[in-house]
């Protein structure tokens, strides 16, 4: 992909009293997205074709960050938090457990201490409940939306829109999670109870030891997610959006409202930004007076890339809380959740607590690893993003956050920052989503 527009210059805004831009017609008003990933190219995609200026910026190309190694699970049901009473039950259980689904780097522990603590504070069902009821309206219709803009970008192949199994090893705990899928049903969300029978008539391979699960319906699958990203940023460019690639190291307000981004790559003046930079927002949005508690859950993934067996469906091990995801490159073992902040380096033992349980989940398996990678999950102590208006930089918007659901909840953020930037109003309730909420 090729830059369009690297020297692209601000229009004139009107600037009205107590600093508050007001923008000009769309064609008139230029507007910087900074981040690639999935959350910033559907920004980026949703703005162009709203007729604005945009400009698409990051250190990396498009989807190499966090968009590329997800499980790829357009998961419409994902708006509870993960973190809640349950959780918070058995970290002692998960953190003596070297094969379990959480660990944490404890030479880093006086860094993201802070941060942990502020997210006991909402390991609360009555907070999830709340939480639900703000993350449905991101969540609900993402496999609909992708498929739509997948197709419309030549790539219809990248989405399957396909039921995603969820297996478990006992009874006690399909029971427990059919009453979690009960309660997210009120918001609309499919689902079905599959006993063994039905089980190994979807994946002949599942283990033995798995006797019950769900199909969860409705959502679907990315089978490439990193190149789902790039497919929309070429559709964005195609449209007269301007790709550059660069690192962000100073944001500057205007005296007219405006912003100047000093880059790697060069300056850029606009009228409006985007911050959608994943892990890396709060760094960002500090550079213009914004404090914003972001952390980070490190996720893993391993590409089996000749597994030996066929898996049908996206199936997730529950109980591990990790996939064995089929796509385009082979097979990706992709979840569990490190805590170490941004700094610390990969731990290759988080992919091979994958590559040493798969067997059970599917037996007769190859676990020789291709690849292996890690990336960042932005994550806000609430389990919330945050999406909409700076609360101390009029013109700027966030977008970021989105921890666990990031690919999932990139198309209905992007209509929502499209809307604000056209001075709308989102048929959506902000305020869960503030950056001024803690």
């Amino acid at each position: 992909m090729t830059e369009t527009n690297s020297q692209a210059q601000p229009k004139k805004s009107q600037t009205v009293p107590h600093g508050k831009t007001t923008p000009a017609q769309p064609g008139e008003t230029s507007v910087c997205v900074i981040g690639a990933g999935v959350v910033g190219v559907n920004c980026a995609l949703a703005a162009i074709k709203e007729g604005f200026n945009v400009t698409l910026i990051d250190r990396l190309e498009p989807g190499e960050a966090c968009s590329f190694g997800n499980a790829g699970i357009l998961a419409e049901w994902s708006f509870v938090p993960t973190f809640g009473p349950e959780v918070l039950r058995n970290v002692p259980r998960y953190l003596l457990d070297p094969k379990g689904p959480l660990t944490i780097r404890w030479t880093r522990l006086p860094h993201i201490l802070p941060w942990m603590i502020r997210m006991l504070g909402f390991a609360s069902t009555a907070h999830q409940r709340r939480a639900a009821a703000a993350m449905h309206h991101l969540t609900i219709g993402c496999s609909e939306s992708y498929a739509a803009l997948a197709a419309e970008a030549g790539a219809p192949e990248l989405v399957k829109r396909e039921r995603i199994l969820q297996v478990y090893e006992s009874e006690a705990e399909f029971q427990k999670a059919d009453k979690d899928l009960a309660f997210r049903a009120t918001y609309g969300i499919q689902f079905e109870g599959l006993d063994r029978a039905a089980l190994h008539d979807l994946e002949p391979a599942l283990g033995p030891d798995f006797k019950w699960g769900h199909g969860l319906l409705g959502g679907g699958r990315a089978t490439n997610p990193g190149r789902l990203t790039k497919v929309l940023a070429e559709a964005f460019v195609k449209r007269g959006g301007s790709l550059r690639k660069g690192e962000v190291w100073g944001l500057h307000r205007r005296a007219d409202g405006g912003f100047r981004i000093d880059t790697t790559d060069g300056g850029l003046e606009v009228d409006r930004i985007v911050l959608a930079a994943g892990a890396f927002s709060h760094q960002l949005a500090g550079m213009l007076g914004e404090k914003i508690p972001l952390g980070t859950e490190r996720g893993y993934h391993a590409i089996l890339a000749d597994p030996g067996v066929t898996v049908n469906h996206a199936v997730c091990w529950k109980d591990r809380a990790f996939y064995a995801s089929p796509m385009e490159m082979g097979l990706r073992l992709a979840g569990t959740v490190e805590l170490a902040g941004l700094e610390a380096p990969p731990d290759s033992a988080r992919v091979k607590v994958m590559t040493d349980l798969v067997p059970r989940l599917l037996p007769g398996i190859k676990t020789e690893v291709a690849s292996e990678w890690m990336g960042f999950r932005p994550t806000l102590p609430d389990s919330l993003p945050v999406v909409g208006p700076s609360a101390v930089a009029p013109g700027l918007l966030h977008a970021f956050g989105h921890q666990h659901v990031g690919l999932t909840c990139g198309p209905a953020t992007g209509r929502i920052i499209a809307r604000l930037l056209k001075g709308e109003t989102p048929n959506v309730d902000l305020a869960p989503f503030r950056p001024d909420r803690f």
